[in-house]
């Protein structure tokens, strides 16, 4: 697929009513969706012919900036079809051009549309403003340079890439801070969609999509992430990030997918030596659907790879429904990851921690009659749901989870899967070198008695797994249920001495 990228529209001059002699020409020609690259373009022509005067052909002129003629054709298949996806070849990156068309007159060819664009350059391209920021959103697939720290305070900030950036942006140590989001979108983060692109050596700082105090509200399915909302291709990669003191807030009343990450909201690609402090991520839910959050990746996907990434943040989800019958609901909550689906690759998460505290608080609000519905609860430490492995990590915080039941959801079958390290692991995978560090932290799962299923413990919730797993709890053991500890009841196995257990310099160095 041709990418929108890095052309400069100008006003398109559409032209009617012009005379020759006893002949009039009242058809206009409008070109659209413009798609420049480095040496091609593609377009579209829509026509429009009151009274029937293009009956034969129209003449399309490309024109070089010095009004010399590059190329011509002349098309005589005028159905809307033939004049979709016109492709020019052969231009010159980084050259500005005219596409002209023009209809037959009694003598004459009469002009009636152009447009001007500007291939797209391989250059190098330095950002020194946020105005030049913002305008990437011209050029999708440049390769571009951050020269200086960006402060957006005071400015209006929309990502510059809703479409899916493929180019590069090194941000050379710099740091971007201060952006203040005004609303939740499809993709939502500093750089919005990206899909083979690659983002480094970039830090955020103060990055508020919403705060606590006034969240955004969420109308529509969304991809939330302080990097991006959505990272949609196997080659792309995020390497060398920091985010601090930024938070995501927002509410949502309506049906919805929602993937929130501290980084990205669903990665289906690389994400290492990366670290995330002192941020929150803050949830109001009053409807059902499904809910991925994690501190670090909301949803990591098949091809997805996380490496020596860390994660601090808090995490606060609050769900009271209105009117709820006949749903189901899945909610997915990670320290980490919401919910881990990284199978294409063995080992793809590795080398990673999170040590923020996760609270949730569940009414469900079911109503009267209702008859039916699933609401699956996966939260843990590291990952809500995993589908895949985990090898050396560990997870340091606390999580209380609070469930306020009502008399209508007699006929909802009802599963929490809440564990220490992970809600739910469904991989024949051994997870290796992953533990709990319980010195002051707490685990308090407040649930009742009205459940169809509850697994709970200070490492897996649910273990689906036929593999052996190298794990365990280091420190205070914690864990209690409706206020009541159940320590005795659970066999996770206590590692009493990390020395030597972990090998990785970017672990080791947490505990330096």
């Amino acid at each position: 697929m041709k990418k929108i990228i890095g052309f400069v529209f100008t006003v398109l001059l559409s032209f009617g009513l012009i005379a020759c002699g006893d002949n009039s020409m009242t058809a206009t020609a409008q070109i659209t969706g413009l798609e420049p690259d480095t040496t091609t373009v593609t377009f579209n022509i829509e026509l429009t012919d009151p009274d029937d005067l293009l009956t034969s052909t129209i003449t399309v002129r490309v024109f070089r900036q010095d009004g010399s003629l590059f190329t011509e054709s002349v098309v005589s298949d005028l159905t809307p079809a033939a004049l979709e996806g016109l492709n020019v070849t052969n231009l010159t990156q980084g050259t500005t051009y005219t596409i002209e068309v023009f209809a037959p007159g009694e003598r004459k060819l009469f002009s009636i549309g152009k447009t001007t664009f500007t291939t797209l350059s391989t250059a190098t391209i330095e950002i020194t403003t946020t105005e030049q920021f913002l305008n990437m959103s011209a050029n999708r697939s440049g390769n571009y340079l951050l020269m200086n720290d960006l402060d957006f305070t005071g400015v209006t900030f929309n990502s510059p890439f809703t479409s899916a950036f493929s180019g590069t942006f090194d941000g050379q140590g710099y740091t971007i801070s201060n952006v203040t989001f005004e609303k939740v979108s499809t993709y939502t983060g500093v750089f919005g969609y990206v899909s083979s692109g690659k983002i480094s050596n970039l830090n955020f700082d103060n990055i508020n999509i919403g705060t606590v105090e006034a969240p955004l509200p969420m109308a529509t399915s969304s991809r939330v992430g302080i990097v991006a909302g959505y990272v949609s291709s196997a080659t792309a990669k995020i390497e060398n990030i920091t985010v601090t003191n930024s938070q995501i807030a927002f509410s949502t009343a309506s049906t919805v997918q929602a993937y929130v990450g501290g980084f990205v909201g669903e990665l289906r690609a690389t994400l290492i030596d990366s670290m995330i402090d002192s941020t929150v991520i803050d949830m109001k839910s009053t409807s059902y659907g499904r809910i991925r959050i994690g501190g670090a990746i909301g949803f990591l996907t098949e091809d997805g790879i996380l490496k020596q990434v860390g994660s601090d943040v808090d995490i606060h989800f609050e769900m009271n429904g209105t009117n709820i019958k006949d749903r189901d609901i899945q909610i997915n909550i990670g320290g980490l990851i919401g919910n881990h689906n990284a199978t294409s690759n063995t080992n793809a998460v590795q080398n990673v921690f999170a040590k923020g505290d996760i609270e949730a608080t569940l009414n469900f609000g079911t109503v009267t009659g209702t008859t039916k519905g699933n609401y699956s609860i996966s939260i843990g430490g590291l990952a809500g749901l995993a589908n895949a492995n985990i090898t050396e990590a560990f997870y340091q915080g606390s999580i209380e989870v609070t469930h306020s039941a009502n008399d209508h959801e007699e006929n909802v079958n009802k599963y929490f899967n809440l564990g220490g390290l992970i809600g739910s692991y469904v991989s024949n995978r051994a997870l290796n070198k992953v533990v709990r560090l319980g010195d002051d932290q707490t685990l308090a799962f407040n649930i009742g008695t009205d459940y169809h299923t509850l697994r709970v413990s200070q490492t897996l919730g649910q273990n689906a797994s036929s593999a052996t797993h190298n794990l365990g709890i280091y420190g205070d053991t914690n864990l209690s249920l409706n206020n009541v500890s159940i320590v005795g009841d659970d066999t996770s196995p206590v590692i009493n001495d990390l020395d030597g257990y972990f090998t990785n310099e970017f672990i080791l160095n947490q505990f330096a």
